[in-house]
Order: C-alpha cells, then sequence, then structure tokens
C-alpha cells in the first residue's frame, strides 16, 4: 500500500512539472506573440514618421521596443538602421541591416535600403549587386527596378539599365522618373530619336517638368541644331547637368550671347575631363568678349595639364555622375540634416 501511494505521488509530482513546463512554454509562447504584434505596430509608426521627416516621432516609437523580448526580430535591426540610415551614419547602418539580413534574408526592405547607403557612399557596383538581390526578393516593385536601372546608368552598363527602366515602366506605367532615365540612356548610345519619344512622354503628362526639358533642349540641338528652339527649353541654367551645360553653351554662342555661353562653359572647360573641343570652344569665347589676360591665363593653364585620359579625370567624371544619380534616386526616407 505505501509503495502505490509513493508511486501515484511520484506520477502527480511528473504531472504538475509537466503543467508547469506546458504553462511557461504557453507563457513563452505568447509573449513573443505579443512582442511581434508590437513591433509591428511600432514599425509601421516608425516608418511612416521617417518618409515624412517626423523623426522626433520616430525617435519616441523607437524608445518602446527597448527591451530583450523586441531584439531577436529582424524587424528591430531594420529599424535600428532606418534610424541610423536618416542620421546619415552610414557604417553603423549597414552592420544593422546586414544583422537583420543574416536573421531574415528575404527582408526586402532591409536589402534596399542597404543597397541605398551603398548608392550615398558613392558605391555604385555595391549598390547594384544589393539591389539585384532586392529585386529578386520582391520582383514587382518598379521602385526597385528604377533604382537599380539608375546603377546600371551610372555604371555606364545602358544595356542593362535599359531592361531595369523598360520593367520598372512595366509595373508604372507613367513613371516619368524613369522615362528620364531611360532618355538618358538612349542619349549615351546615340539614340536620339527614342530619347525624344520618352521626353515628349514625360512633358505631355507634366509640361513643367525642369529635367525632361532641358534634355528636350538636347535633343532639339542635336536634331536639329537649332539653337533658338533648344534655348526654349532652359528653364534654370543652375539645374544643367554637365552635358547640358556644354550644348547650352554651343546655343548661347551661336546666338551671339557670349557672356551666357562663358558662364556655363566655365566649369566644365577647367575640369579634369575638358576634352580639345572644349577647351578650344572656351579660349574663343574669352576672346569674344574681349578677355585676353583670361585667354591668356586659360592657355597656360591647359598646356600644364594632362587630364584628358587620367584616373584623376575618370574619378571626377564618375562622382559627378554619383551626385547626379543620388539626386534621382527613388528614396524612401527624409534625411535629418
Amino acid at each position: 500500500m505505501k509503495k502505490t501511494q509513493t508511486f501515484l505521488l511520484f506520477f502527480l509530482l511528473l504531472f504538475l512539472s509537466l503543467v508547469s513546463i506546458s504553462a511557461d512554454a504557453e507563457d513563452q509562447e505568447s509573449i513573443e506573440i505579443n512582442a511581434k504584434i508590437e513591433i509591428e505596430k511600432v514599425s509601421r509608426n516608425i516608418i511612416n514618421a521617417l518618409r515624412y521627416g517626423k523623426f522626433v516621432l520616430a525617435d519616441a516609437e523607437w524608445k518602446k521596443i527597448q527591451t530583450e523580448v523586441y531584439k531577436p526580430f529582424a524587424e528591430y535591426d531594420y529599424l535600428n538602421g532606418s534610424l541610423l540610415y536618416t542620421r546619415m551614419e552610414w557604417q553603423e547602418a549597414k552592420e544593422s541591416l546586414n544583422k537583420a539580413l543574416k536573421k531574415e534574408p528575404n527582408h526586402e526592405a532591409a536589402s534596399f535600403l542597404l543597397g541605398m547607403i551603398y548608392a550615398q557612399e558613392d558605391s555604385w557596383a555595391e549598390a547594384k549587386e544589393t539591389w539585384l538581390e532586392t529585386n529578386q526578393i520582391s520582383p514587382y516593385n518598379p521602385f526597385y527596378h528604377y533604382n537599380l536601372g539608375l546603377s546600371y546608368y551610372i555604371l555606364k552598363d545602358f544595356q542593362n539599365a535599359i531592361s531595369s527602366l523598360n520593367k520598372s515602366l512595366e509595373y508604372k506605367a507613367n513613371y516619368n522618373e524613369a522615362k528620364l532615365i531611360l532618355a538618358k540612356t538612349y542619349l549615351e548610345l546615340n539614340q536620339v530619336e527614342k530619347a525624344k519619344n520618352e521626353l515628349t512622354s514625360i512633358l505631355e503628362q507634366d509640361p513643367k517638368h525642369m529635367l525632361a526639358s532641358h534634355l528636350m533642349g538636347r535633343v532639339v540641338y542635336l536634331m536639329d541644331k537649332d539653337p533658338k528652339k533648344s534655348l526654349t527649353y532652359l528653364k534654370n541654367p543652375r539645374a544643367l547637368g554637365w552635358r547640358e551645360k556644354k550644348v547650352y553653351a554651343r546655343c548661347y554662342f551661336e546666338m551671339r550671347k557670349w557672356r551666357e555661353a562663358e558662364n556655363l562653359l566655365r566649369p566644365i572647360a577647367h575640369s579634369p575631363f575638358a576634352d580639345e573641343y572644349d577647351q578650344s570652344f572656351y579660349l574663343n569665347l574669352l576672346l569674344n568678349l574681349g578677355f585676353d589676360e583670361r585667354a591668356n591665363d586659360f592657355f597656360h593653364f591647359i598646356q600644364k595639364q594632362s587630364q584628358n585620359e587620367s584616373k584623376i579625370a575618370e574619378a571626377y567624371r564618375m562622382l559627378l555622375s554619383s551626385r547626379e544619380g543620388k539626386d534621382l534616386l527613388y528614396h524612401y526616407f527624409k534625411l535629418r540634416y
């Protein structure tokens, strides 16, 4: 009898222990589920705040998830990377986003933002490779294809740029930014008629689109050699890219507006990648303006340069392209500074 009681007591204690373990497991599972729900809610609030530049609100929301229960989630590292990104703390942001991707390799937002950091750092090859992975995770997002196409354009891989930009337009038909980069790509390939078609489509929708207008003026000059007509497309000389500056300087020159031509061509003529045509053209402008002393100084300046195909010239050209690219990127978050 005593043995039977001992046996029953043992099994009762075992049963109670299993019930306790099961309850603890259920409690832990409940805590994790509640934490996941909470971090998803906070994530939406932070993302929306960062999109609209409400950084104080984003920081306040971030403080709500500063306990250990949230830190195992990939979303935690992604949000940390996003906040660091808006502060332009690129290295720390990359580390946090890579942590998120290690935990959750298909986290498309983390992958996209990591590519943005590489672009901000002028590392366009790394940005391209990252966005290729982003597009594998989420193949139907027009903005991902757009940024990938832009990176190809910056890297002078024009055929892949055309492919990616057309893919972007497949999913967002009236995406004027994609049409603009597509037009720029066609111009690089000297496919002027195709560039004109893209620019015409943009200007039909948005006649005040400044960058498209500037490019159209360049197209008109290339096709018609009509400087007066080209100049009607010029909206803001300060917003011109270096290629457009060369074209519009030529238009002003042919209209005998020497001073306007000289103002536009000056930074090009003094750049490390100015070619002999640019330099001769600028000398001619200085002489037409009666700036003999400046023309003499410029002549001695170009004699000292061995710039045309130098590594410095290529680096400078890449930095200018990168700066242009960063202005044209699809940005999901605003920056604080």
